[in-house]
């Protein structure tokens, strides 16, 4: 098992019971995911916005997660060909 770090993001809204999350990127060091905590709060500020919500908060986390190496491999080898991974729903592709 290697350690990355896997960058998510929680969003609330009122009046829905339960908070939003999605998963968006994993990292090989702490330092890298937290650079990118900024970013990923103003897309998904931007991107709610531009679809008419103008009440909701979200918070971005960076958490400490093992993944196999096999796993790093196929991530390096999608994107050595410059497959885009997006986000990913409950689950991680690295």
């Amino acid at each position: 098992m290697v350690t990355v770090w896997f960058l998510i993001a929680l969003i609330a809204f009122p009046g829905v019971p339960a908070m939003n999350y999605k998963g968006y990127y994993a990292y090989h060091s702490l330092e890298e995911c937290e650079m990118q905590r900024p970013s990923l709060e103003n897309f998904i500020v931007d991107r709610e916005l531009r679809k008419g919500t103008t009440t909701f908060y979200v918070e971005t986390y960076c958490l400490e997660m093992g993944a196999f190496e096999d796993q790093l491999k196929k991530y390096q080898e999608k994107n050595q060909k410059g497959i885009g991974l997006g986000a990913q729903g409950a689950t991680l592709e690295i």
